[in-house]
C-alpha cells in the first residue's frame, strides 16, 4: 500500500453477536491499526445488517453513500473491519473505485512493515501467502460456479491455477527456511533448558517492551502502536538471590487475530509454549479489560498453553488516577488476588514484581538428596551458598549426605561433578 497519499474509509459491519461498546472498541481499534500503518483516516461508517450482503458485503444503499462521499473527499481507499471474500472485494472496489483492504490485509500489512529480523520476516510473507491463496481457492471456486464448472477451460481458470501453483510453490520454499532457522532457535533454547524461563504475553501495546526493557536493562524498541514488536528476544534476569532467569518478550496479540498469523509465528511463539511462567500484562487503562483478557486466552489456548503458570499483571497504572485509580486496583485485587499492579513507564509496584518472582522460583525448587566427596570442596560450597540445606548427615570420612533444596538449573551440573569425580577414582585405581 502506498502509505503516502493513502486516504481511507472505516467501515465496520455490526451482525448483533457483539455489544455496541465491544463493536465501537473494535471499530476504534482499526482506526489505530491504520493509523498504525501510517494511513489517513478520512471518516468511519458503521451499519447494523442481519446478515452479510453475499455480493458486496454491505448494504448496496451504505456502499452507494460511501462511493460518493470518497469521490467528493478523495478517498482512495476503503477498510473494512471484517475479512471479504474475493468476490465482495472485487464488486466494491468496482462500484467504488476504491482500493479495497480487509481487517486481515490490514494487520499482514502492518506485519510486514514492523518486521525487522530474517525469520520474522519469512513468517509475514508466508502468511500473507497463505491468505493469498485461500482468497484465490475461494476465487477459483466462484468462478467455475458461474462460469460452467468442470468443463470450463477459459483464461480465468488458467491463471488462477498457475498463481495457485506458484503460492504452493513459495509457500513450500518459505517452509524450509523457517525450518531451518527453527532448529537454530530450538538449539538456543536447549542450552536454556536448565534455567528458569519467563515469557511475557499480553494483548499488543500492553507495554510488554517496556516491562521487559526495565527488568533486563535492554533498549528494546518501544512505541505507543500496535504490534511494534513482532519479533521474540530473550535475555538473562538475575533475581535478587543472584538466581539465573530467562525473559522473553514476545509478540502482542489482538481481536480476530488472523489464524494464518498465529501459525506462521508458531516456532517465534514456542518460547511461550515451553516457558515455565507466564506474565499476562495488561493495560489497565484499556475501557475493556475483561475483553482483552479473553482475546489473549483464546490464541493462547489456539496455540496449545494449558496448565501453565501465570502471573496477571497489570500495567500502566499510572493512566488511571484519582478515586479511579483506588477503585480500579482494589476490583483487580478482588477479581485476581494473586496479581500485581504496576507501572513500568514509572517503576510503581516493580519491587513487589520482583518479590512474586522469587516466590515462584522457591516453588519450582525440587527437594532431592546429594552425596558428595569431601575432596570436592568447593562443590559443596556451593551447594551451602545456592541450596536450602533440609538434612546434613556424614556417611563415612569420605562423603556428606545432604537433603536439599534447589532450583534444578544447578541441580545437573551438581551431580555431574559428582559423577565424573567417582568415574575418574574408578579408572584410577
Amino acid at each position: 500500500m502506498n502509505k503516502k497519499s493513502e486516504r481511507a474509509f472505516l467501515i465496520g459491519v455490526n451482525w448483533g453477536n457483539e455489544s455496541q461498546k465491544i463493536f465501537s472498541e473494535s471499530m476504534q481499534e482499526l482506526r489505530a491499526l491504520a493509523k498504525t500503518a501510517k494511513i489517513i483516516v478520512a471518516d468511519d461508517f458503521a451499519q447494523n445488517l442481519k446478515k452479510p450482503n453475499s455480493a458486496t458485503y454491505i448494504g448496496k444503499g451504505k456502499l452507494t453513500e460511501i462511493k460518493n462521499q470518497a469521490q467528493k473527499i478523495e478517498v482512495n481507499t476503503l477498510i473494512f473491519n471484517n475479512n471479504l471474500s474475493p468476490s465482495q472485494s472485487r464488486n466494491i472496489s468496482d462500484i467504488s473505485g476504491c482500493n479495497v483492504v480487509d481487517r486481515t490485509e490490514l494487520i499482514l500489512d502492518i506485519f510486514a512493515k514492523h518486521a525487522r529480523t530474517k525469520q520474522a520476516k519469512l513468517q509475514v510473507e508466508l502468511a500473507q501467502l497463505e491468505y493469498a491463496y485461500t482468497k484465490l481457492k475461494r476465487l477459483w471456486k466462484h468462478l467455475s460456479r458461474i462460469q460452467g464448472g468442470i468443463g470450463f477451460r477459459g483464461p480465468g481458470e488458467t491463471q488462477i491455477e498457475v498463481d495457485r501453483r506458484e503460492i504452493q510453490k513459495k509457500t513450500t520454499h518459505l517452509k524450509k527456511q523457517l525450518e531451518t532457522i527453527e532448529q537454530v532457535s530450538k538449539t538456543k533454547r536447549k542450552k536454556r533448558s536448565n534455567k528458569i524461563s519467563i515469557a511475557l504475553v499480553g494483548y499488543t501495546n500492553a507495554g510488554k517492551s517496556t516491562l521487559f526493557n526495565l527488568l533486563t536493562n535492554e533498549k528494546r524498541f518501544v512505541a505507543d502502536q500496535l504490534f511494534a514488536t513482532l519479533d521474540s528476544k530473550t535475555r538473562a534476569l538475575i533475581s535478587q538471590k543472584s538466581e539465573q532467569i530467562t525473559l522473553t518478550d514476545t509478540i502482542g496479540f489482538i481481536r480476530k487475530l488472523p489464524h494464518k498469523l498465529v501459525k506462521s509465528f508458531h516456532s517465534t511463539l514456542l518460547e511461550v509454549l515451553e516457558a515455565d511462567l507466564l506474565f499476562h500484562v495488561v493495560d489497565v487503562s484499556h475501557s475493556n479489560l475483561d475483553d482483552i483478557i479473553s482475546s489473549v486466552t483464546e490464541v493462547l489456548e489456539e496455540i496449545g498453553v494449558e496448565n501453565k503458570n501465570v502471573l496477571m499483571v497489570f500495567n500502566k497504572i499510572d493512566k488511571v488516577t484519582g478515586v479511579h485509580s483506588k477503585f480500579v486496583q482494589k476490583k483487580l485485587l478482588t477479581e485476581f488476588p494473586d496479581s500485581v499492579i504496576i507501572s513500568a513507564k514509572t517503576g510503581e509496584g516493580i519491587e513487589e514484581l520482583k518479590n512474586k518472582i522469587e516466590e515462584f522460583l522457591d516453588k519450582m525448587k525440587v527437594e532431592t538428596y546429594l552425596e558428595i566427596p569431601f575432596a570436592l570442596s568447593k562443590l559443596i560450597s556451593f551447594v551451602y551458598e545456592k541450596a536450602d540445606i533440609l538434612v546434613e548427615e556424614t556417611d563415612s570420612k569420605e562423603n556428606i549426605v545432604l537433603k536439599i533444596k534447589i532450583h534444578r538449573q544447578y541441580l545437573g551440573k551438581i551431580k555431574k561433578q559428582i559423577e565424573d569425580f567417582e568415574l575418574k577414582k574408578y579408572i584410577n585405581k
